[in-house]
């Protein structure tokens, strides 16, 4: 019987940090209210802020070395990763993560390259990049992963729908750009028992999630938003941070604490006041 690796959250305390970005620039309707824009100065000064407090940047192959004990790494470590394959990443996030050397992944839903955001009204209008796009971009040192097909939440999937969103939109990635993913990112981040063995089963190496941390097949990640204020930012990379959000994958209450404790990190923030101690 086919098993999947469901690790106490405890271990992911200690592993490298996985950033999740989404969009870059500004919106093209001046709306966003999920605050998925990042601009293109606060990705510079994310960036720098993580190097130059002495965070190192990971590519996908030692950050599963490091699950697998194969590879030892600097306890400040971290994956960058970015979901949706929205065309800002082309033109913005892809030649300044290069500027910085650092390597990254891309969560692709295969189904929509070349086309248009179609999961979400506020942001329909924007552009999804192209084949041709995408296969430019491993030269630059980001990896190509899947995102679903068309960004289905893969929650109570049927089986012809989870094979879909993982078997088929992973052969329509490789028919497109010649890449075969080994990474799979769940698009809104959630998943279930049956979406995560789906996944396995499909040949994936490994999947991402948010914070519901189930082992290697919805391993935890920290989004980055353009609601972030610096401060907040760096709060996210604290111990603190990675405690509630790993435990607020598991519980509400939990999620709600989060919460509560990024909102009172910007708030202090606007009041002039707030300086977290960031390890």
């Amino acid at each position: 019987m086919f098993r999947v690796e469901e690790a106490a959250p405890w271990r992911a305390f200690t592993s490298p940090r996985v950033l999740m970005y989404h969009f870059f620039g500004a919106p093209l309707s001046g709306r966003d209210p999920d605050h998925l824009f990042v601009t293109a100065e606060n990705f510079r000064t994310n960036l720098g802020s993580l190097l130059d407090s002495g965070w190192r940047p990971v590519d996908l192959d030692s950050y599963l070395g490091w699950w697998a004990g194969d590879v030892r790494l600097p306890h400040k470590s971290f994956l960058l990763t970015i979901d949706d394959a929205h065309r800002s990443v082309v033109d913005l996030a892809a030649p300044i993560l290069s500027s910085f050397g650092i390597p990254s992944v891309l969560f692709v839903p295969s189904g929509l390259i070349g086309g248009a955001v179609c999961w979400s009204d506020d942001y329909a209008r924007e552009r999804i990049a192209t084949a041709d796009e995408l296969r430019r971009l491993p030269t630059t040192g980001m990896e190509l992963g899947v995102h679903g097909f068309d960004h289905t939440r893969m929650v109570a999937l049927g089986p012809s729908e989870l094979r879909r969103h993982t078997v088929d939109a992973r052969l329509e990635l490789e028919r497109v750009t010649g890449v075969r993913a080994r990474a799979f990112a769940y698009p809104y981040g959630t998943h279930d028992s049956v979406t995560r063995r789906g996944v396995a089963e499909a040949g994936y190496t490994v999947s991402f999630a948010v914070a519901r941390e189930r082992g290697s097949f919805a391993r935890w990640r920290i989004c980055v938003d353009g609601n972030d204020s610096q401060t907040a930012f760096r709060f996210k990379l604290t111990p603190t941070y990675a405690a509630a959000s790993l435990l607020g994958g598991r519980a509400w209450r939990a999620r709600h604490l989060v919460r509560d404790q990024v909102e009172a990190v910007r708030r202090a923030t606007i009041a002039g006041t707030g300086r977290p101690r960031v390890r």
